[in-house]
């Protein structure tokens, strides 16, 4: 199990859809709660049935998101490139992530929407510092153009 977190709006649901179903909606709506998806991927010679869960990012369901921290073996934490609070709130994210979830957890840092660097607020160096002095994996995405979805998902998995 893979959890997706984040702030509303940075993209989490339309990387689920691009890594899961090779779809991008432009009209995707904010998630209720927690859905999730599956895919198996191939982890050295083994089939690995990844369950990715997308959780919502607004306040009021953090009680029912948190729950779903406990058993995932992964996290993927996202934040919108082009907007700096976004990814001013990530610290806030990983406290809640690390006391809900398992210790051995495996967490990358995610800049997604990297189709629209002409509005980027958040360089990419302060990101990947961040997650260096954090013990994170980093990576910058686009669900959009499909850029670095499968490496984000497949190195968090591996």
């Amino acid at each position: 199990t893979v959890v997706l977190i984040g702030e509303s709006g940075v993209g989490k649901t339309n990387l689920l859809s691009r890594f899961t179903r090779n779809e991008f909606n432009h009209d995707s709506r904010t998630t209720i709660g927690v859905e999730f998806s599956t895919r198996t991927i191939l982890v050295g010679d083994a089939a690995v049935k990844a369950q990715i869960w997308d959780t919502a990012g607004l306040e009021r369901y953090r009680a029912i998101t948190s729950a779903y921290y406990r058993g995932a073996v992964g996290a993927l934490v996202v934040f919108d490139i082009t907007k700096h609070q976004t990814y001013d709130v990530v610290e806030r994210w990983l406290k809640e992530l690390y006391d809900h979830a398992e210790a051995s957890i495996v967490v990358m840092l995610v800049g997604n929407k990297t189709d629209l660097a002409q509005a980027r607020e958040v360089p990419m160096e302060e990101a990947k510092m961040f997650a260096d002095n954090n013990g994170l994996l980093f990576v910058e995405t686009s669900a959009l153009d499909s850029t670095n979805v499968e490496e984000a998902f497949e190195t968090i998995l591996k």
